[in-house]
């Protein structure tokens, strides 16, 4: 633990002067200014740098989802008894079947003729290992007319790694950006007990490059859209914090660009928020295809990193007064 904290600590000190460098203020400042931030708002070193926290009053930290508070709103809103159904991605796709239109096969409960058949039907699919988090692991598995005795040797190792095999998702041509991923929509819900949904916040993410998933742990960029329109209203943010117009790989413009099918987008995550109330804040993520709009899946803890970092700002007082019933 002491090794952790020293860890982090030194992580402070060097995001500090990176940043000092770049606003000509005193390192020290912003070192004091960091801690002040921490202790008063929860906010973490990668928000304070990357994501602006830095550059906001006072009066408006007070406003913004920070790490903490995000954990706070979900203890108080989030039901600790139905977290299963977004930790483990079959029971996704079991209770929320009306919203993912693919096939898919957990190879804990199948047998060698199942995953034959499966591959057969498909011929490409994508691997999920149960327990991935950010991507890792996901990868595609390409069925090639191997014999029965290499299926039966990949079957029995997918087995022991314990993985999810799904259909390859292909996506609405206007979603496409020269990547590999098939780019998303988060979209961020709150739903209150007596059942009414709400869109809090939506954004774009767009891969980079070979990598098969979206998000920014792997180069991904995530830009705001637009509720009622469906169109980018934000420069893009990454990782490391950067402002981008533009799809790095392909110099597309994004600001501007109509997320297709857009209405869909919204019915589909306001009607699975609905489906279970008893987890208030749930961040969807969408795909988009020439049929209609899918759930790759939920995910129960409020995404404060895309609330804030991308786009509009304030999205702690915005979620407190939804859910309190203030409008």
């Amino acid at each position: 633990m002491i090794k952790l904290i020293i860890k982090y600590f030194k992580r402070i000190y060097h995001e500090v002067t990176e940043l000092s460098r770049q606003t000509g203020r005193c390192r020290y400042y912003h070192l004091w200014d960091y801690l002040t931030a921490f202790v008063r708002h929860g906010a973490h070193i990668e928000q304070y740098t990357g994501g602006g926290f830095w550059r906001y009053s006072n009066a408006m930290r007070s406003k913004c989802l920070t790490h903490y508070r995000r954990l706070a709103l979900e203890k108080r809103y989030n039901s600790p008894a139905d977290v299963h159904y977004f930790k483990n991605k079959p029971e996704f796709n079991r209770f929320f079947k009306e919203f993912v239109h693919r096939g898919w096969l957990w190879l804990k409960e199948a047998s060698f003729a199942d995953f034959k058949d499966f591959m057969t039907r498909y011929g490409s699919v994508i691997v999920k290992p149960m327990d991935g988090k950010q991507g890792d692991g996901i990868r595609l598995l390409d069925y090639t007319g191997q014999s029965d005795d290499e299926l039966q040797r990949l079957f029995d190792a997918l087995v022991q790694e314990d993985v999810l095999l799904e259909e390859v998702i292909v996506q609405h041509p206007d979603m496409v950006f020269g990547n590999k991923s098939v780019n998303t929509i988060r979209v961020l819900t709150a739903c209150r007990p007596d059942g009414k949904a709400r869109i809090m916040k939506a954004f774009l993410r767009l891969g980079v490059g070979d990598a098969l998933v979206d998000n920014t742990a792997t180069g991904g960029y995530y830009y705001e859209v637009d509720q009622e329109t469906g169109v980018v209203c934000s420069g893009g943010t990454s990782k490391a914090g950067d402002l981008v117009y533009v799809h790095p790989q392909t110099d597309i413009v994004v600001l501007g660009f109509k997320v297709p099918r857009w209405d869909e987008v919204k019915a589909t995550c306001i009607a699975a928020a609905q489906r279970m109330p008893s987890m208030a804040l749930v961040g969807w993520d969408a795909a988009i295809t020439q049929d209609g709009v899918q759930l790759i899946e939920g995910n129960n803890s409020a995404d404060y990193i895309g609330y804030e970092f991308v786009g509009s700002n304030g999205y702690y007082e915005k979620i407190k007064s939804f859910m309190e019933g203030k409008e």
